[in-house]
């Protein structure tokens, strides 16, 4: 540190310590930096992170389609009456080449849906890992769950807790969906 020499009384010689350039410009180069990085870090977090927030719709409804049961289900509605129809969604996913039952399907299940005596539906996706116990290159249609054996798609009709009817293949379904 660099001392001047201030004279007192010609005998008295009294130092004062002189402020160092250097080290008042390295604390404001320090200070400059700091305020530097943390106004990227500021402005980055804002502009990453604002976006997302932005997607985020805090006031969207998640639906969950009760509508869609396991085949392990079956037999457990709260109604007494109900239609479940038991299909691979896979088949008709992106075919090209194939008639889309699916929306078959859909479109008789919707003008049934909309008359006065309509009996609540209720799908399966054989696809789902949780029915894949249930299917079998033999078709054996009981209502004990541990024996029941899918080989196709199948509508039912369940009543009281039993199969009252079952309709097996696209056409039977079809023919089956069109007379109710």
């Amino acid at each position: 540190m660099k001392t001047a020499k201030l004279k007192k009384n010609k005998k008295q010689e009294i130092t004062k310590p002189v402020e160092n350039e250097y080290s008042i410009k390295s604390m404001i180069i320090i200070v400059t930096i700091i305020a530097a990085i943390f106004l990227v870090f500021y402005f980055i977090t804002t502009l990453v992170v604002k976006p997302v927030e932005e997607n985020n719709d805090t006031n969207t409804i998640t639906e969950i389609d009760s509508t869609k049961i396991t085949l392990s289900n079956l037999f457990n509605r709260k109604e007494s009456e109900y239609y479940v129809l038991a299909i691979k969604e896979s088949l008709y996913k992106n075919s090209y080449n194939r008639i889309n039952y699916t929306e078959m399907y859909d479109g008789y299940i919707d003008t049934y849906s909309q008359t006065e005596t309509a009996l609540p539906f209720y799908r399966i996706d054989l696809d789902d890992a949780l029915n894949k116990a249930y299917l079998s290159e033999e078709l054996n249609i009981t209502e004990d769950l541990s024996n029941l054996k899918l080989n196709n798609e199948v509508l039912f009709k369940i009543k009281d807790g039993k199969i009252e009817s079952y309709y097996v293949g696209n056409s039977d379904i079809i023919e089956a969906l069109s007379n109710l």
